[in-house]
């Protein structure tokens, strides 16, 4: 399991991850703190990771790349993956995104454009 958001729904992941399973935090949009019942997480045998490509060290990057590989990257190219995409937006409106990210409204990712010549 993927969490992207931390806050509560990281302890909502725990119950919703198959037993033997593993939770990867990656994101903190509704904050860095959350309350888990243990039980989801002793009974279910589940292992959980903490990742922040923000502050990834170089040799634990290239290991997170080759794990997406073999079963990842092909589930991506064959559609079964596919990004949340909010908007595309021109790159010189980065004031715009940054508004937009900043006030919760964004639903997905937003993409940023180049102008076309």
């Amino acid at each position: 399991m993927l969490d992207h958001i931390a806050g509560q729904t990281f302890a909502q992941c725990l119950p919703a991850t198959a037993e033997d399973g593993h939770v990867v935090n990656i994101g903190r949009l509704d904050g860095a703190e959350s309350t888990i019942n243990l039980d989801h997480l002793s009974y279910r045998h589940l292992t959980v990771h903490g990742v922040s490509f923000g502050f990834t060290r170089d040799w634990e990057m290239a290991g997170i790349i080759a794990g997406l590989l073999p079963d990842v990257i092909p589930a991506v190219a064959r559609g079964e993956i596919r990004p949340v995409i909010d908007q595309a937006v021109e790159l010189t409106q980065v004031q715009r995104v940054a508004d937009r990210l900043r006030s919760g409204e964004a639903v997905g990712k937003i993409v940023l454009t180049l102008a076309s010549a």
